[in-house]
């Protein structure tokens, strides 16, 4: 079994120092200096000379480092170059990537819409085609009052040459009575195709004023759809 160590107490125990010298008051003494020099405080110490064939060794072997360092050093920035040579064609190439994608994107889009909205009644000059349509409208017009005119000239001539005749001619009075009747029924029947063709061109104003408004409400669809289903530009 061994031996039991005895330690002395707290209080007794007494450092040994650390240099010669130096106690562990020492170091308590905020006084005094912790390291004591071991030279002759009033001798001077003489300066290191070295040889010049190690100064010169020095001299070379710094050179040499110099150079080596340059060396690494202009390595290093020619790779740094080739590097951001590299960033710069790759980062080029994916801007130009990127931009013909967006006009390839842009002219699929626009033959899109193109195709989409070619008959739109935006693509025509809506001010001009109703002139146009007033116009041709008025002159038809105008052709027709010259045509009913000159038919009532007509029968108004006829009408007078036949009761002249039948006034001068009484044998002949029935057949002018007979011709009388034959008018009176042609203008009914003329009455009756006025009537006819006003109702026709009311009905064709109204399906004309119909398909207007029909036109205008798939263009406003068209419009909405548009505007919903539309992407940015590009962006």
């Amino acid at each position: 079994m061994s031996e039991q160590i005895q330690y002395p107490p707290i209080g007794a125990v007494t450092y040994p120092a650390v240099a010669p010298g130096l106690s562990v008051t020492d170091f308590l003494d905020t006084s005094k200096p912790l390291v004591k020099s071991k030279k002759d405080p009033t001798k001077a110490a003489g300066p290191r000379f070295v040889d010049e064939t190690e100064q010169e060794r020095r001299r070379i072997a710094r050179t040499q480092r110099k150079v080596i360092n340059a060396v690494q050093t202009s390595k290093i920035n020619g790779q740094r170059v080739n590097e951001r040579r590299y960033l710069k064609a790759q980062y080029e190439f994916e801007r130009e990537k990127k931009l013909a994608e967006k006009t390839i994107y842009h002219k699929e889009k626009t033959h899109e819409w193109s195709l989409r909205l070619q008959n739109s009644p935006f693509l025509v000059d809506l001010a001009g085609d109703a002139e146009r349509v007033e116009e041709e409208m008025y002159i038809r017009e105008m052709e027709e009052k010259r045509r009913q005119r000159r038919a009532e000239l007509k029968k108004k001539r006829i009408k007078n040459e036949i009761i002249i005749k039948a006034l001068s001619e009484v044998p002949v009075l029935e057949q002018a009575r007979k011709q009388k009747k034959q008018l009176l029924e042609q203008e009914k029947r003329e009455r009756a195709l006025k009537d006819i063709q006003r109702v026709e061109t009311v009905q064709e104003r109204k399906a004309k004023d119909s398909d207007k408004l029909q036109s205008e409400r798939m263009m406003n669809i068209e419009v909405r759809t548009m505007g919903q289903g539309m992407p940015a530009v590009a962006g």
